[in-house]
């Protein structure tokens, strides 16, 4: 079912208006800062990218947000999310608590494209790690979304957000240059 889920999202391109899920966008860019993630970049924008390290269709926004990140025009802030298949909450931990967890994280995103099931072994999560991927879960259900990839943004004149599944090249170009896609 949740493979339904990620497949249906891949297929369109939404916009998520959160307010009418109960939060302020401004609120919920304080609340996901707290969140445990996998920070790549040093940019000026900053975005979140929820994923499951099982999921077939993240490593698209992943591969595309590589480009803006060498060019020192963005941030991305990895959220795993870890609910798709059984191993992937500990696919997760794995990612969370490598001794270089942007390098884990690569190296998922290559075997999910090379063999559909990630290149990272799934662990047990420590506390740390668990209460994380908890709390991380609950910022993407609160945007009324639950399925992955998603990318939370804020723009320079502060407005925030989501994208919700696969999204064209053009849409992260928009977001980079500080427009509303």
């Amino acid at each position: 079912m949740r493979w339904h889920k990620a497949l249906s999202a891949s297929l369109m391109l939404g916009f998520v208006p959160l307010a009418a899920h109960g939060a302020s966008w401004a609120q919920y860019w304080r609340q996901i800062d707290h969140s445990a993630y996998v920070q790549v970049g040093h940019g000026p924008v900053v975005v979140y990218d929820f994923f499951d390290p099982n999921c077939y269709y993240c490593p698209a926004p992943y591969k595309m947000e590589q480009q803006f990140i060498q060019e020192g025009k963005l941030t991305v802030r990895y959220v795993p999310v870890g609910f798709l298949t059984p191993s992937s909450l500990g696919k997760s931990a794995a990612i969370l608590e490598a001794p270089n967890p942007p390098v884990a994280l690569a190296v998922d995103m290559e075997g999910v494209v090379q063999n559909g099931t990630g290149g990272v072994r799934a662990i047990d999560p420590d506390a740390v790690a668990r209460a994380g991927l908890q709390y991380n879960r609950s910022m993407l259900i609160e945007t009324g979304v639950d399925i992955v990839p998603d990318l939370v943004f804020r723009l320079p004149d502060g407005h925030v957000g989501m994208i919700k599944g696969v999204f064209p090249d053009s849409v992260l170009r928009d977001i980079v240059h500080g427009r509303m896609p």
